[in-house]
């Protein structure tokens, strides 16, 4: 039987115009500025600043919301939900984890935090094509220079990992002498997913004591666990997913052993769902980040069983 999982991307699916094609753009977009101050449909709509940590982690986030807003208006049968890093803030937003005002201000102190560090330190990202995680691992360990470690399990063939500036050359030359078809620097301000943030994370988590969740309405798959979110451990959770990794392909296949065997991807972008046919090619999957695609998506939803 079909069973329907959502996904929501993180920082990295950004692009210039996104969301602003969605009926309700304007009014998200305002709320936002009135709870943050920052003139997020000036970015957006420019590209001005969209790509510093503090403006895009808002920016993907409320994308994810109007179009959940529209996927949700279809009123589909769905079984569960994940995000990469930022969109697991999404996921925990359309579970009713958390209301959108508030999600709103949590995403804006995280991504405060999380820029914070990276003034502090100076820190790379790089996506390792060709080489298994459990290789990576085992190799990082001989990096003498610096901290380096797997921050994105995206694939079987991709890994990304994260560190001290310092550290990347050597990384750079172990890696391809194990056989890394390439390691590409990706063009981040900061070591996200390592242990350069866990200041940011230990931040989080006293901010977050402030805040009150509640229980999901669906499974949220979180990233460092790669399982459904225990409410008990929900805080602390989300405090280490800003310096550990994101086991984004572990939680696929846990969802895929779950009886999951399709995937909608809400959100700018389509990084998802590519990232899911790599892992495993039998799955069908749909990115829905633009109004103009709303026909497809009704096309897609309707085909296989999860609108009437």
């Amino acid at each position: 039987m079909a069973k329907l999982g959502l996904l929501f991307p993180g920082q990295g699916a950004q692009f210039v115009g996104m969301g602003l094609d969605f009926p309700n753009s304007n009014v998200i977009l305002d709320l936002a500025h009135k709870e943050t101050g920052l003139d997020l449909h000036h970015s957006i709509s420019t590209g001005e600043r969209l790509n510093e940590t503090l403006y895009t982690q808002l920016s993907v986030f409320l994308t994810s919301a109007l179009a959940l807003e529209i996927v949700e208006s279809l009123n589909p049968k769905y079984a569960g939900m994940t995000g990469f890093s930022l969109g697991e803030y999404s996921a925990l937003y359309a579970s009713r984890v958390i209301p959108l005002k508030e999600a709103i201000k949590l995403v804006y102190n995280r991504s405060l935090l999380m820029q914070a560090e990276t003034l502090k330190s100076q820190g790379f990202m790089a996506a390792v094509l060709g080489l298994s995680a459990t290789e990576i691992d085992a190799a990082l360990k001989h990096v003498t220079t610096g901290t380096v470690v797997c921050a994105n399990y995206n694939s079987p063939v991709q890994t990304v990992i994260s560190g001290e500036a310092s550290a990347f050359e050597s990384a750079e030359s172990i890696l391809k002498n194990l056989g890394a078809k390439r390691v590409i620097k990706l063009a981040v301000s900061g070591a996200f997913h390592s242990p350069l943030m866990e200041n940011a994370g230990i931040a989080l988590l006293n901010y977050l004591n402030d805040v009150e969740l509640y229980a999901p309405k669906s499974p949220v798959y979180l990233n460092t666990t790669a399982k459904p979110l225990n409410f008990n451990t929900l805080k602390s959770e989300m405090s280490k997913q800003v310096y550990q990794g994101v086991r984004f392909q572990q939680t696929i296949e846990n969802m895929v052993s779950d009886g999951f065997t399709h995937f909608l991807e809400i959100g700018p972008g389509q990084v998802l769902a590519p990232l899911v046919k790599k892992i495993n090619p039998e799955l069908e999957s749909f990115s829905f980040g633009k109004y103009s695609d709303l026909e497809n998506l009704k096309g897609w939803l309707t085909t296989h069983g999860f609108i009437q």
